[in-house]
């Protein structure tokens, strides 16, 4: 009883004291399939699944492709994109990294002649570096898998006015009691969503010179916001990290304040 007193007042403390509104969001999608327990979207035919997961900050694009055929099979990142509006942002990176090191000697002398003093020195290095190029294309042996996070689909959180909201109790819990907190929620359809965006994958298999893409697009749009003071990980969803979650960065704290439950 005790214990369970000390945990719920600690939860209550942090709550009270969080300086900062979370703003989690929950994905929909228009025509891929949303596993209920684990909150991924799959796609399935006899040819391939393919598997999205959203799951962390800024929506992080998780795309996992399992090649059901007995042929192999390719992605081609250059040609695939997340499509944002009227934006497309490529799933393959523009840039190439490079990682280096420089290694220096110096070396001085000082020779004395009769009358005059004289010093030398000299520097000599070498460097290294590896660079790291993008990768174009995965390849999928016969019923094999691979995973690609190329991109995070936004870095700012979503403005709506207070009006767009409705306050709710929910219960908050750290694994051994829970508290009451109340919320602001904001509910969507598809056509007034505050994101809105389409992933556009190339794949294709070769058969010698021959060579048979095929292309896959898949909707999604923001279905929810949820606004809450207190870490966001006390949600019993969240903490599941479910694939349809994500967290946007903090917002400035509102008057939404979490309360004991009676």
């Amino acid at each position: 009883m005790k214990t369970s007193f000390l945990s719920a007042l600690g939860l209550l403390v942090l709550a009270l004291a969080s300086c900062s509104t979370y703003q989690v969001n929950v994905l929909s999608s228009t025509n891929t399939t949303k596993d209920d327990k684990t909150g991924v979207f799959n796609f399935e035919n006899d040819s391939v699944k393919i598997t999205y997961s959203f799951s962390g900050n800024n929506a992080p694009v998780s795309i996992q492709v399992f090649n059901k055929m007995d042929k192999p099979l390719y992605v081609d990142w250059q040609r695939s994109a997340a499509i944002i509006g009227n934006d497309a942002v490529s799933y393959m990176p523009n840039q190439v990294n490079i990682s280096g090191r420089y290694d220096g000697q110096t070396y001085s002398w000082q020779s004395r002649p009769r009358s005059a003093v004289s010093n030398y020195s000299s520097t000599s290095g070498t460097i290294s570096a590896v660079a790291d190029l993008p990768k174009n294309t995965t390849f999928l042996p016969p019923h094999s898998q691979a995973g690609n996070v190329p991109i995070l689909l936004t870095k700012d959180r979503f403005q709506l006015p207070d009006s767009g909201y409705r306050k709710e109790k929910i219960n908050l819990f750290d694994g051994n009691s829970s508290m009451r907190a109340e919320i602001q929620v904001a509910d969507f359809m598809k056509d007034n969503s505050p994101l809105k965006f389409k992933s556009y994958l190339t794949l294709y298999t070769q058969d010698g010179s021959v060579v048979k893409p095929m292309a896959y697009q898949h909707e999604f749009y923001v279905s929810k916001i949820v606004n809450i003071n207190t870490e966001p990980y006390y949600l019993p969803e969240f903490q599941r990290q479910r694939g349809d979650f994500f967290l946007n960065a903090k917002l400035p704290q509102t008057s939404t304040a979490a309360t004991t439950a009676n």
